[in-house]
C-alpha cells in the first residue's frame, strides 16, 4: 500500500509499505479522506527518526475487524478520531479523553489503509461524501466545543481572530446560531471575504486598519461582547484584550501568549478549548443537520495522495489562494 512519509524540509515521500494487520480490538481501515490541519506544523521541519505516518482528520471504510472488535463491521463508513486516553483514569472513565494525562495523539491518515483501535471511531453518516467526512471530527469539532466552552446569544457582538478553515467555520457556526453581529480578523483579504461571504458582517485586516481601533468603531467605543481566538501572538493577545468590553468573555483556541500588567478592575472571563470531547460527535452531527450548513464552503481543494507536497504548499504557503485542503487517497 502507498503512505505519505515527511522525509525532509517541505518534502513529502510515497512509499510502498505493507498494509498493517489489525489488533484484537482494532479495525483495519480503507482511508478515503485525510483533511491537512493548521496543526500539520511538522511539514517545513526537519524529518525525524521512527517519524509516523500523519495526518488525523481521516475517514474511511473498515475492511477487516479484529477477533475482539464488535462495534464495527466490515464495509462501515467511519470517521477517525485522534486522542486515544489510557482506558483507565477517572476522565476516560467519563469519556473526556483529552483531559487524560496519558493521552496519545492518534495519526496515520496519509495513507491507504490503517488499524485504529474501537475507540477513535465514530459512525459516519451513510450520505455522506468522503471530502465532507474527512471534516466531521476536527474541523466541526473544535469550533463547536468553543461554542460550547462559550456560548452566545443573537445578540451578542463577536470578533473571530484567525480566519483559517476552523475561524470560518466558528463565523458559519456563530451565524447558524443567530448571531448578527460578526466580526472576523485577518491579515488575508481573500480569506476576509470568504468570512464575509459565510457570515461575517464586518472585517478587518490588521495590515490595513488599527484593530483596536476598528472593533472600537463598530461597537460604538464599548468592544465586542465575545472573541474566539485561534492566533497566538503577543500582540493579538493584547488587542483582543483592549477590544473587548468590561465584562467581556473570551475563548482561546491556541493558548495566549505575552507578558501584560492588567489592572484588578479590567475584569474578562477567559476560556480555554482544546480539540473536542468524543461524547460530542453526535450532537455535532446533529448540529450540522439542523442548521444545514455546508461543509464544503470552507473546501478550496482537493489532491490525490500522490500530489501531496504541492497540496501542503498551497496550504502553508499560499494562504491568499486556498482554504481547507484535503487529500484523497484513491
Amino acid at each position: 500500500m502507498k503512505a505519505a512519509f515527511h522525509t525532509g524540509k517541505k518534502e513529502i515521500s510515497i512509499r510502498e509499505i505493507d498494509m498493517p494487520e489489525p489488533g484484537e480490538n482494532e479495525y483495519l481501515v480503507k482511508i478515503k479522506s485525510c483533511a491537512i490541519c493548521g496543526s500539520d506544523i511538522w511539514w517545513p521541519n526537519d524529518a525525524v527518526s521512527n517519524e509516523p505516518v500523519h495526518g488525523h482528520e481521516s475517514a474511511g471504510e473498515i475492511v477487516k475487524c479484529g477477533k475482539n472488535a464488535k462495534k464495527f463491521k466490515s464495509g462501515d463508513k467511519v470517521v477517525c478520531y485522534a486522542i486515544l486516553g489510557c482506558g483507565k483514569c477517572v476522565h476516560c472513565a467519563k469519556g473526556m479523553l483529552t483531559y487524560c494525562k496519558a493521552k496519545k495523539f492518534v495519526e496515520g491518515g496519509f495513507q491507504e489503509y490503517a488499524a485504529f483501535n474501537e475507540s477513535l471511531l465514530f459512525p459516519c453518516p451513510e450520505n455522506t461524501d468522503w471530502v465532507t467526512a474527512s471534516l466531521l471530527s476536527d474541523a466541526i469539532g473544535v469550533p463547536l466545543r468553543g461554542l460550547r466552552r462559550l456560548p452566545v446569544n443573537e445578540n451578542d457582538t463577536v470578533s473571530v481572530w484567525g480566519l483559517g478553515p476552523l475561524g470560518l467555520l466558528q463565523i458559519m457556526f456563530l451565524k447558524a446560531n443567530g448571531v448578527k453581529k460578526i466580526i472576523g480578523i485577518d491579515t488575508v483579504n481573500e480569506r476576509l471575504e470568504s468570512a464575509r461571504k459565510l457570515g461575517a458582517s464586518d472585517t478587518i485586516n490588521p495590515k490595513e486598519k488599527d484593530t483596536v481601533a476598528g472593533l472600537m468603531g463598530l461597537t460604538n467605543s464599548l468592544g465586542t461582547d465575545k472573541a474566539y481566538v485561534y492566533i497566538r501572538h503577543p500582540k493579538v493577545t493584547e488587542d483582543v484584550f483592549k477590544s473587548t468590553r468590561d465584562g467581556a468573555s473570551i475563548c482561546t483556541f491556541t493558548g495566549l501568549d505575552g507578558k501584560y500588567e492588567l489592572q484588578e478592575w479590567y475584569e474578562r472571563t477567559l476560556v480555554w478549548s482544546f480539540y473536542f470531547m468524543s461524547s460530542e460527535y453526535e450532537e455535532n452531527l446533529k448540529f450540522i443537520k439542523e442548521k444545514n450548513i455546508e461543509l464544503k464552503s470552507v473546501v478550496s481543494h482537493v489532491y490525490p495522495l500522490e500530489k501531496i507536497n504541492e497540496a501542503f504548499k498551497k496550504r502553508f504557503e499560499e494562504q491568499d489562494k486556498s482554504l481547507k485542503i484535503v487529500i484523497n487517497m484513491n
